[in-house]
């Protein structure tokens, strides 16, 4: 399963779809994660808040293929932030519809008196349990995270979901999930500092 794939389970609750996070936080995250995608596969590079395309084997993912050419399109504006901000826009939706087409959610849509809204349920809760329910194990044992978990962590924490998924973390199990981010590499953290701004800037301006 992806990295967005993964948090896009995490914050939705499996018993009716509907997402747990604001969803200001949940957008951020989930962009946060889709260019935590690209990293992890070798196709993008952050240095100082700027994105660079390495040149590696395209992604065969089809999401993923589609923000790269976006990407390698708008040669003139890489900054992290920006790009952040561009794919929050619409990454609830746009992970849904992949995880639509694998056949592991089914939304469902009911209409309200100010508009429409859309649960995202799963096929298998189990499936969409699992994210959550590993991440909670493995750094409550104090196990090592690979740098796809230490990242989710990350996102985790860095949206205030933390205490939804660790709520009984103590101050060692906070250690753990500091240390496992610390050991990520510097476009992976990138990603997760400028995600926190992001969501703190959403947070003081909910207006904007």
């Amino acid at each position: 399963m992806q990295l967005a794939d993964e948090f896009f389970f995490i914050i939705h609750d499996v018993g009716n779809g509907k997402l747990r996070l604001h969803a200001r936080a949940a957008g951020l995250g989930l962009a946060g994660a889709l260019l935590g995608e690209l990293i992890l596969s070798r196709n993008l590079h952050v240095a100082s808040g700027t994105l660079s395309i390495t040149g590696a084997e395209a992604p065969q993912d089809d999401l993923a293929y589609r923000i790269l050419r976006q990407l390698d399109a708008d040669q003139h504006n890489r900054s992290l932030r920006t790009w952040l901000a561009y794919l929050a826009q619409g990454a609830v939706e746009r992970v849904a519809v992949r995880l639509t087409r694998a056949g592991e959610i089914e939304p469902s849509k009911s209409r309200r008196l100010f508009g429409t809204s859309v649960r995202y349920l799963p096929t298998d809760p189990k499936v969409a349990a699992w994210p959550a329910d590993r991440l909670y194990g493995r750094v409550g044992r104090g196990d090592p995270l690979d740098f796809q978990d230490a990242m989710l962590a990350g996102l985790i924490a860095v949206t205030g979901f933390t205490r939804q998924v660790w709520w009984d973390g103590d101050a060692v199990t906070m250690r753990h999930i500091s240390a496992a981010v610390a050991s990520l590499p510097m476009s992976l953290r990138e990603v997760l500092a400028n995600t926190e701004a992001a969501v703190g800037d959403a947070t003081l301006s909910p207006h904007k």
